[in-house]
């Protein structure tokens, strides 16, 4: 596995920045684990032992130090759903894998229209219970925003399995875009500001320049999952991963590949401070006063944060090791 740490970060990215862990991260990743067994989607103490080894409780515990023990639960929750889900989506044995993938998109659009899918798989019941808790606070602008970025994450998973399905390795322009929905991150910040609270302003939250630096956190904690999970992607078989994208439509060695998306990385980090600085001008143009930038700020230090735990996490986690399977392991009979 390509080597990747917080040096990887440029400088004044992880500033400031606490060592802190959130205590209540051990009894939060208890309460997500009994969650996954009462929904179903783990059936036997192998599956845990499996999904324990991936570290989650860790990792949100250094990207959240200070979140209460709901709203902690409630990030872990979506965390191992999305990630299990994903393994699920990525697991290319399916038969009619493509109407799979709609019959997960009809049934979430169906739960974010406050709608009930009965007799529904692990994957949708998971959703189904973790959704509501995750908007229950939102004003009806932020619920649409947040509804139309999940749904774009899903849509982009299903775009994104035609490339694997095809065995073709996506042009680098198509699979800019395709690999920041992908990755789930710009949901990820919905979650973060509602865990948190922050209630950002629309018109500052979905301003064109605010999308922007999400945009960057988006591309900075896909570009680095792809590099560290480089061997895991090429093991298999999977073509969309950003280190392979850009070796194939540069036609340079994936060791050169890895060295440019590293750099790459460090310019959205550079993108994304620029634009973190600018905030209070930006409120101040649209009329908003300092508790708006307060807001702000809180997020965008909490997606630093998060990009900064992604790092330290991956030194930890067992989730990209090769001898444990993930595309043919133990998760994949839910849907």
């Amino acid at each position: 596995m390509p080597q990747l740490s917080v040096s990887a970060l440029v400088p004044g990215f992880t500033e400031p920045q606490s060592s802190a862990v959130n205590p209540l991260a051990e009894r939060a990743e208890d309460e997500a684990v009994s969650w996954l067994w009462r929904i179903g989607f783990l059936v036997d103490e192998a599956q845990e032992d499996h999904l324990r080894s991936f570290r989650f409780g860790l990792y949100h515990g250094i990207a959240t130090p200070s979140l209460g023990l709901d709203a902690l639960v409630l990030g872990m929750k979506w965390f191992c759903w999305g990630s299990l889900a994903d393994d699920q989506y990525d697991n290319y044995d399916w038969g009619e894998r493509d109407s799979r993938m709609c019959s997960v998109i009809r049934s979430a659009r169906t739960i974010l229209d406050g709608g009930a899918v009965p007799g529904a798989d692990p994957v949708v019941r998971g959703l189904a219970e973790f959704w509501p808790e995750l908007i229950a606070d939102l004003a009806p602008a932020a619920r649409l925003r947040v509804a139309r970025n999940f749904l774009d994450y899903l849509e982009a998973v299903r775009l994104q399995n035609r490339f694997h399905v095809k065995g073709e390795v996506p042009d680098a322009a198509t699979f800019l875009g395709l690999r920041r929905h992908t990755i789930a991150m710009i949901f990820q910040a919905d979650v973060l500001e509602a865990l948190s609270g922050l209630h950002i302003p629309e018109a500052l939250r979905s301003h064109r320049m605010f999308r922007e630096l999400v945009w960057c956190f988006a591309d900075i904690t896909a570009w680095h999952n792809d590099i560290y999970g480089l061997e895991k992607d090429i093991d298999d078989e999977q073509l969309c991963n950003t280190v392979l994208v850009v070796s194939a439509s540069e036609g340079c060695p994936t060791e050169v590949a890895v060295e440019r998306v590293v750099e790459r990385a460090k310019e959205r980090q550079r993108l994304f401070l620029h634009i973190e600085g600018e905030l209070p001008e930006l409120a101040s143009e649209l009329g908003l006063g300092p508790d708006a930038v307060s807001r702000a700020l809180a997020l965008t230090q909490q997606l630093r944060a998060y990009a900064y735990a992604n790092l330290v996490w991956i030194e930890h986690t067992k989730r990209y090791d090769l001898d444990r399977p993930r595309i043919r392991g133990i998760f994949d009979n839910v849907l």
